[in-house]
């Protein structure tokens, strides 16, 4: 009886000197996680999809997409009957992404994903919230707005009929209140870019607010869209070619939330016209290209950008699919393989990484072209599907 306090006291001294030896592999942990969200913040600055511009066209061949007039421009093909839609351009933050965390994700693997996605299987699976929310926010809904439309408010507050019924009436507040003018003038602009049975990118690119001043800073240079095979668009950044501090010099915070704002009300009209077309959820996918990023852009363009991407989540939502990040630098590439498993869930679904470079990648606008086009799409199904 009498050793047990010697024993206890000898066990005590042995686990004491295990948490010193342990101790330096706790703080390097700490400090590589530190490291590792700090480059991340750093590396997903711009990341959040904004989009603006479409071709419909009805012709039977694959996906594509090209670029035609800057900054907002591309077209695509799809095999459909019905008109097939494409959308083009986008800017993006990362508070989008951050933002839209809450939101369900879209996202399904492997074999199952164009099954999960069809519009038909969601609307099933959602068709009593849809009912609810058209129940709980009464007569104030739009006779065009159908099951399709809300079912986009179904996806963003799953499982919560009553938000999303709060949801569809802070939209219609909205668009006929302070976003009337944003919401009329993308609406003149689709009509008179499909006039001629084809697609016409000018008349939506002169309706975006500031479009005259903004116009000599993003071009497809820095962003392009193309389609994944699944069909969801996908708009590329380079965000080293913005020189977003002469661009704030030229515009104000408040002028480029504006023209943000109207680029996701063309896209997100875009992307349900090609849901209807082709049965299937389209969702809009931002895809960060990090070549050359050495610093954070100008701080009022961050702030244009947080507030834009906001402003996004509340009146377009149930559209918002992952961003991407893609040619990180090679230590914070070392660190998201390393770290990436320990992410919740709902982070991993919202934020993908490409863990080796896209060196193929010499200007932004490759991969629009043959064959870099199907490299590069093939690439980003593959960190899609991770």
């Amino acid at each position: 009886v009498a050793s047990r306090p010697q024993s206890q006291a000898k066990t005590g001294r042995s686990m004491a000197s295990q948490a010193r030896q342990r101790a330096p592999f706790r703080l390097l942990s700490v400090c590589v996680a530190t490291s590792a969200l700090l480059l991340l913040a750093w590396a997903s600055i711009p990341t959040t999809s904004f989009s603006v511009g479409s071709s419909p066209r009805a012709r039977s061949s694959k996906l594509q997409s090209v670029t035609t007039t800057p900054p907002f421009a591309a077209a695509g093909e799809v095999e459909s009957s019905a008109t097939a839609i494409f959308a083009a351009g986008g800017l993006a933050g990362f508070a989008l992404a951050a933002a839209s965390l809450r939101q369900r994700a879209l996202v399904c693997r492997g074999a199952t994903e164009r099954e999960d996605s069809t519009l038909e299987f969601l609307s099933k699976k959602h068709a009593r919230e849809v009912g609810e929310i058209r129940k709980l926010a009464g007569d104030i809904i739009p006779s065009d707005w159908d099951d399709v439309t809300l079912l986009r408010y179904a996806l963003q507050h799953e499982g919560a009929p009553a938000a999303a019924a709060e949801n569809v009436k802070e939209v219609l507040a909205w668009r006929s209140g302070e976003g009337k003018e944003i919401v009329a003038a993308a609406k003149d602009a689709i009509a008179k870019a499909q006039a001629g049975g084809g697609w016409d990118n000018t008349p939506v690119f002169a309706a975006a607010p500031h479009s005259g001043k903004i116009s000599k800073y993003i071009t497809p240079a820095q962003m392009v869209v193309v389609s994944t095979k699944a069909g969801d668009l996908v708009t590329c950044i380079r965000a080293a070619t913005i020189d977003s501090e002469a661009l704030m010099k030229d515009v104000s915070e408040e002028e480029m939330v504006q023209f943000f704002i109207y680029a996701r009300e063309v896209n997100s009209f875009m992307a349900d016209l090609r849901t209807r077309a082709t049965g299937r959820v389209t969702r809009l996918i931002a895809a960060n290209d990090l070549t050359g990023v050495s610093k954070f852009p100008d701080q009022a363009f961050q702030n244009a950008l947080t507030g834009s991407a906001k402003k996004a989540v509340t009146l377009y939502p149930g559209y918002a699919g992952p961003t991407v990040l893609l040619n990180l630098p090679w230590l914070a590439r070392m660190l998201v393989s390393v770290l990436t498993p320990l992410f919740p869930g709902a982070v991993r679904e919202k934020l993908k990484f490409a863990r080796t470079p896209m060196d193929y990648m010499k200007n932004l606008e490759d991969i629009v072209r043959e064959p870099i086009r199907s490299q590069f799409v093939d690439d980003l199904q593959a960190v899609l599907n991770v």
